[in-house]
């Protein structure tokens, strides 16, 4: 399931519970960031970067 794309951040985690389970170990606004770029996180690895640009941004 390595690099596997689905339709949007709701569908990623709908089927992935690695992803989920990455998701809900994270702070209330980075959930909400990654929620207002849904469309734009198909993939773990998107997850994984968006959260990245997210946390340097914080800095």
């Amino acid at each position: 399931m390595a690099g596997q794309k689905y339709q949007d951040l709701a569908d990623l985690l709908l089927h992935n519970e690695r992803a989920k389970h990455f998701y809900k170990g994270l702070p209330d606004t980075t959930q909400i960031a990654l929620s207002n770029n849904s469309s734009s996180i198909c993939s773990m690895e998107d997850l994984r970067n968006f959260v990245s640009t997210v946390e340097q941004k914080k800095k």
